[in-house]
C-alpha cells in the first residue's frame, strides 16, 4: 500500500469521501465508511473530538445534540459514558483505532477539532505505523503543528492550518513565493467573501508545491466545474454522484 503523503504528491486526482458516505448513513459512522468504501473511494475523511480518559473518537459537533439527541459536551464524557451513546438511535460512536482496525486498505484525512485531540493524536501516531495511511488537519495551524511534531514520523502527510492559507493568500498577492512543507492545501471554494479556488490560485498553489483539494463539494454542475478548473481533488458528500461524474471525465 502506497504512503499516503507519495499518494498525494503522485495522483492526478482523488476523491475523499467526507465523513463516509453521508447521503444515506450517518455521518462518522462505520456504516458510513463501510458505504464509501463499497463505492470505491480509498480515502475516508473524519472528524476527530477527545473524551476525557483520552480516547479519540470519530465526531464532529462539540455537542452531542444533533446526532445522538443528548445535551452534553462529547469531551465532557469518559469512553465507557461515549461508547454507551448512539447516533441515529442505532450506531455507535467510532474510535479512531475502529477505523484503522476496520478499513485496513483505506486512507484517512483527519480533521483535529479541539486541542484535546493534540496529545493522544501524537501519541497515535508515534506508537503505530497509521501515519503511513494518514493525512493530518485542523483549522488552528498552532493545534496542527503540534500534532505534526508530537507524531514523530517522518513521511506524513499533512494539510495547511488557517494561518497557514492566510500566508500563502498573502504571498500570492505580493508576488512573492512561498516554501511548503505541507503536501496539500484542502479549502472550501470562497470563505469570508473571499475566493480560494480560482484558476490564477491554482497556478499558483501548484508552483508552490501543493496539490488543491476542494471541500465540501456535493453540487455536481460545481464537481465539473472544479475538475474542469483544474483542481486535484474533491471532498464531498456525495459519494455516488462524484463516482458518476469522476468515471465521465475518465478519472476514476
Amino acid at each position: 500500500m502506497k504512503n499516503f503523503l507519495d499518494l498525494i504528491r503522485e495522483s492526478r486526482f482523488l476523491p475523499f469521501a467526507h465523513r463516509g458516505a453521508t447521503r444515506s448513513v450517518p455521518e462518522n459512522t462505520v456504516a458510513a465508511f463501510k458505504k464509501a468504501k463499497a463505492l470505491g473511494f480509498d480515502i475516508i475523511e473524519t472528524d476527530l473530538r477527545c473524551s476525557v480518559d483520552q480516547v479519540l473518537y470519530c465526531f464532529h459537533d462539540k455537542s452531542l445534540l444533533r446526532m445522538t439527541g443528548d445535551h452534553r459536551a462529547i469531551e465532557s464524557l469518559t469512553s465507557f459514558e461515549i461508547d454507551r451513546l448512539r447516533i441515529d438511535g442505532e450506531h455507535p460512536i467510532p474510535k479512531l483505532t475502529d477505523i484503522y482496525e476496520s478499513f485496513p486498505n483505506a486512507y484517512v484525512n483527519l480533521d483535529a477539532k479541539s486541542e484535546a485531540c493534540v496529545r493522544p493524536l501524537s501519541l497515535f501516531f508515534s506508537s503505530t505505523d497509521a501515519g503511513s495511511r494518514s493525512c493530518i488537519g485542523s483549522f488552528s495551524q498552532n493545534r496542527l503543528s503540534r500534532i505534526v511534531k508530537g507524531a514523530n514520523c517522518g513521511g506524513v502527510a499533512y494539510s495547511m492550518g488557517t494561518a497557514r492559507v492566510l500566508e500563502l493568500l498573502t504571498s500570492y498577492l505580493i508576488k512573492r513565493s512561498l516554501h511548503c512543507d505541507e503536501s496539500c492545501a484542502q479549502l472550501p471554494v470562497r470563505a469570508y467573501g473571499v475566493s480560494l479556488i480560482t484558476p490564477k490560485l491554482l497556478s499558483y498553489y501548484k508552483s508552490s508545491g501543493l496539490k488543491t483539494h476542494a471541500w465540501t463539494i456535493n453540487d455536481p454542475s460545481e464537481m465539473q466545474r472544479l475538475i474542469d478548473m483544474g483542481v486535484d481533488g474533491l471532498i464531498t458528500d456525495d459519494c455516488e454522484t462524484l463516482k458518476a461524474i469522476l468515471k465521465i471525465n475518465k478519472l476514476w
